[in-house]
């Protein structure tokens, strides 16, 4: 009778475990959808023409106004003083940063799409999980 009861008391308790199904594991992908932001190509090099600069001072102003008229024609003048020629200078450098600074940005912006691309698009590895 202990036999009995004994084994009745196991199947009571391993009983409901032994027809019980395993949960189901949900298991959830989430996409990221990347902007759809196309990268433009970069502008056009810069294609500066010559400029040719005189100097002129007041020992060779008759022979230069000689050669110039023969050369080109009419003879104009335009004058600047050495500190506002200095500030041309700084002023031409200091566009050409702004400029260098703008091309940096740009650059970052590409290379961050182009990254966020890939990395979207790369397929992933995914291993299942040991219990």
């Amino acid at each position: 009778m202990n036999k009995l009861i004994i084994a009745l008391l196991v199947l009571t308790m391993t009983g409901c475990s032994v027809f019980r199904k395993p949960e189901e594991v949900v298991v959830t992908n989430t996409v990221i959808k990347a902007p759809n932001i196309p990268l433009q190509p970069s502008p056009r090099p810069v294609n500066m023409i010559d400029i040719k600069w005189y100097t002129v001072t007041t020992d060779n102003i008759d022979e230069f106004e000689k050669n110039f008229e023969n050369d080109n024609g009419d003879l104009v003048f335009f004058a600047i003083s050495v500190p506002h020629y200095q500030n041309l200078s700084l002023n031409l450098a200091e566009i050409r940063r702004y400029l260098e600074q703008q091309q940096a940005i740009i650059i970052y912006y590409e290379n961050q799409i182009t990254q966020s691309r890939e990395s979207i698009n790369k397929p992933t590895k995914e291993t299942p999980e040991e219990s």
